[in-house]
C-alpha cells in the first residue's frame, strides 16, 4: 500500500506562483507540501522582469534586498527606428513616482526561484522533485469543517537517473507514471486545499474540468539569451526597435553583461495543439535570429555571442473560466492566464495571485474565517478581472508591437498611459472584501489599492520609517489611525475614546489558543518633540506603534503626509489594511464609526 501523508495545502508546480504561495502560507503557520516535475536545478519558464509593486511585496517577505542585489535595475527605455536606427526617444522605464522603487528589476528565472527557495528553506520547506501527480479525488465534506482533508491525490516519485539517461522532456514526464523503471515510489497525499501552479497546460485545471477562454495569436516570437558585443550607447537600458527588415524587437539587459532579445517574426504559424512550434520551424527561426540582431542594430555593432538559450513560440491570450473548484482546488499563475511577455507581467501576475490567495486560505485553515463565507471566493472575484484586463492590455501591445511597422512613439505612449497598471502600483480590487465608502475622507488613500508609501517618524526614538515597512506579510490586518493634531484637546480625546472602543474586547475570531490580531498604528499630525504622555496618558497603543507626520518642519508646520493623503484638518480617519497590503475600508475616526472595523473582521 502507498504511504499516506497529510498536509494543510498541497501545491503542484514550483515556478514563481507555486514558490510564492508556499512561502506566504509557511509564514502564516500553514503546513505545505510542494511538488514539481522538474529535476533539481532545472528551470521551466523564462520570466525575468520584476515590477515595482512586486519589489514592494518581496520587501514584505524580507527578501527584496536579495533581489535588488542580484538583478539589473532598469530605469531607462530607449525607443529606436529601424535599420540605420536613429534615437527616437529615451524615457523613464517606470514613470510612477509613488513607489520607492521606480525601476524594473531584471534577473534570470533561476535567480528569482533561487531566492524564493532559499526563503522557503528557512521555514524548513523543500520542493519535492521530480514528482508528478497521477490521480485526483475530492471527497465530500462539511462546508464549515476546516479540519477535513477532502483533497486526495496520488503522486509518482520519478527516478532522476532515468530522466537524465533518456533525456525525458518536462512535458513528457507525466507519461512515466506507468513505467515501473521510471517510478521510484507511489504516494498518496491528502490535503485540506490544493493549488495548481502547474503552468499553461495545467494538469490540475484539466483534472477538475476548468475550461479556458481566449485566442491564440498568429504572430511568432523568437527569444534569445546571449552576451552582446556592442557599442550601442543604451546597451544597459531597455530598447524597443522597429526594424523594417525583421519587425519589432525588444532588447533587455541582464546581469553579468548579458542580454535578451525578443523578435517578432512574420513566419507563418501552422495550426497545432501547443504553444511551442515544431522543431523544424524553431531551428529555422533560431538560425535567422543572430542575423536579425546584427542587421537591425546597424550602424551600431551588436554581435550575439555565447548564446545560452533560444526558443520560438506563439502566444495564447487566454483566461480560465474559473479560478477554483468547490473552493477546495485553486489555480494560480499561468494555469489561470497566459499572455505575451511584452508587458513584463508573467511572474508578477503569478506571484500576486499567490499573495492574494494565501492569506485567505490561512484564515480559513486557522479558523479565523468561515470556509463557507466569501473570503475564499473573493480570490476569483479579485484576480480574474485583473487577468481579463491584462489580456486586453496584451492585445493593445500586439497592435503596436508588430512586424508591419509602427513608430516607437506610439508604443511609448501606450506604456505611459498604462504605467500604473504595468508597474502594479495601480492595482485596485473590487469584491465583498472592499467597502467603497468614505473615500472623501482621504482621497489619497484609494480603497482597494495597496497602501501607499509614506515617510513618518517613530515618536519614541525619532527613527524615520516608511509606512509600507510596517506591513510585513504576517497575516495581520492593520488599522492606521490619522486623528489630526493631538495638541487639540478634542482630537486627543476622540483618539483616546476610539482606541478604547476598539480594544474593549478582543478583535478577531477565537479558535483554541490562536487569535489573529488587529495591529493598531497611530500617525499623528504633530512634531516629534510632542509630549505624548501628557496629551494621551492612557492610550492603549504600544509606543513603537505611535508615529508623527513631522514632514513640513522646514516651513514651520507639520502634516506633509496628511496633505498628500488628502486628510482634512479636524477630520480624523481610520484606514483598515488587509494582510496583503490593500486598503479595504475607510471610516471616520470616532468611537462610534470605528466599530465598523470590528464588524468587518467578525464577518469574515
Amino acid at each position: 500500500m502507498p504511504e499516506i501523508a497529510h498536509t494543510d495545502v498541497a501545491i503542484i508546480g514550483a515556478g514563481p506562483a507555486g514558490l510564492m504561495a508556499a512561502l506566504a502560507l509557511s509564514r502564516l503557520g500553514i503546513v505545505v507540501k510542494i511538488i514539481d516535475r522538474r529535476l533539481p536545478g532545472e528551470i521551466a519558464g523564462q520570466a525575468d522582469g520584476i515590477q515595482p509593486r512586486m519589489i514592494e511585496i518581496w520587501d514584505s517577505f524580507g527578501i527584496g534586498d536579495r533581489l535588488r542585489r542580484k538583478g539589473i535595475h532598469v530605469h531607462k527605455t530607449a525607443r529606436r527606428n529601424g535599420t540605420g536606427i536613429t534615437k527616437s526617444a529615451e524615457t523613464l522605464n517606470i514613470t510612477v513616482s509613488s513607489t520607492k522603487y521606480p525601476y524594473e528589476v531584471l534577473a534570470p528565472i533561476d535567480v528569482i526561484e533561487g531566492i524564493l527557495m532559499d526563503a522557503l528553506r528557512e521555514h524548513h520547506v523543500f520542493v519535492e522533485q521530480p514528482m508528478v501527480p497521477i490521480d485526483l479525488m475530492i471527497h465530500e465534506t462539511s462546508d464549515d469543517n476546516h479540519n477535513d482533508y477532502p483533497v486526495e491525490f496520488t503522486l509518482a516519485k520519478l527516478s532522476e537517473d532515468y530522466i537524465r539517461s533518456r533525456n525525458v522532456s518536462q512535458a513528457d514526464r507525466s507519461n512515466l507514471a506507468d513505467d515501473a523503471d521510471a517510478v521510484e515510489s507511489i504516494q498518496v497525499l491528502r490535503a485540506k486545499y490544493l493549488i495548481g501552479c502547474d503552468g499553461a497546460h495545467s494538469w490540475v485545471r484539466k483534472k477538475v474540468g476548468i475550461s479556458v477562454g481566449g485566442d491564440q495569436t498568429e504572430l511568432t516570437w523568437g527569444v534569445i539569451d546571449f552576451t552582446p558585443v556592442t557599442n550601442l550607447p543604451s546597451c544597459r537600458a531597455k530598447n524597443i526597435i522597429q526594424s523594417p527588415t525583421f519587425g519589432a524587437m525588444g532588447y533587455l539587459p541582464r546581469p553579468n553583461d548579458t542580454a535578451r532579445m525578443y523578435i517578432l517574426h512574420e513566419t507563418p504559424v501552422s495550426s497545432g495543439s501547443g504553444d511551442v512550434l515544431d522543431q523544424q520551424l524553431s531551428v529555422k527561426v533560431a538560425d535567422r535570429t543572430p542575423q536579425a540582431i546584427e542587421t537591425s542594430f546597424l550602424p551600431f555593432k551588436m554581435e550575439a555571442t555565447n548564446v545560452t538559450w533560444s526558443s520560438i513560440y506563439k502566444v495564447a491570450q487566454r483566461v480560465a473560466e474559473s479560478f477554483s473548484h468547490k473552493n477546495r482546488v485553486f489555480i494560480a499563475g499561468d494555469a489561470c492566464h497566459t499572455h505575451s511577455p511584452k508587458g513584463g507581467q508573467g511572474a508578477n501576475a503569478s506571484m500576486t495571485d499567490a499573495c492574494n490567495l494565501a492569506w485567505k486560505l490561512a484564515y480559513v485553515i486557522r479558523g479565523w474565517a468561515a470556509p463557507a463565507g466569501g473570503l475564499l471566493s473573493s480570490y476569483e472575484d479579485e484576480r480574474r478581472p485583473f487577468s481579463k484586463a491584462l489580456i486586453e492590455f496584451d492585445k493593445e501591445i500586439f497592435k503596436l508591437f508588430n512586424p508591419r511597422g509602427v513608430a516607437p512613439e506610439e508604443y511609448q505612449e501606450l506604456w505611459r498611459l498604462n504605467n500604473m497598471f504595468t508597474s502594479g502600483i495601480g492595482l485596485r480590487y473590487s469584491s465583498s472584501l472592499v467597502v467603497p465608502k468614505f473615500h472623501e475622507l482621504a482621497p489619497g488613500l484609494a480603497i482597494g489599492e495597496r497602501f501607499p508609501r509614506g515617510n513618518v517618524i517613530r515618536q519614541c526614538d525619532w527613527n524615520p520609517v516608511d509606512l509600507q515597512d510596517l506591513m510585513p506579510y504576517d497575516g495581520n490586518f492593520r488599522l492606521l489611525l490619522f486623528p489630526g493634531d493631538i495638541n487639540q484637546p478634542v482630537t486627543a480625546h476622540c483618539l483616546q475614546q476610539s482606541v478604547t472602543a476598539l480594544m474593549g474586547d478582543r478583535v478577531g475570531r477565537q479558535c483554541g489558543t490562536s487569535t489573529f490580531k488587529l495591529e493598531i498604528i497611530a500617525v499623528l499630525n504633530a512634531s516629534k518633540e510632542t509630549d505624548m504622555h501628557s496629551l494621551l496618558p492612557e492610550l492603549p497603543i504600544p509606543p513603537k506603534n505611535v508615529y508623527v507626520d513631522d514632514g513640513l518642519r522646514d516651513v514651520g508646520t507639520t502634516g506633509k503626509l496628511y496633505l498628500e493623503f488628502g486628510i482634512k484638518a479636524g477630520g480624523g480617519v481610520a484606514a483598515l489594511v488587509r494582510p496583503d497590503g490593500h486598503i479595504c475600508m475607510l471610516v471616520p475616526l470616532n468611537p462610534v464609526d470605528v466599530l465598523a472595523v470590528k464588524s468587518y473582521l467578525a464577518s469574515l
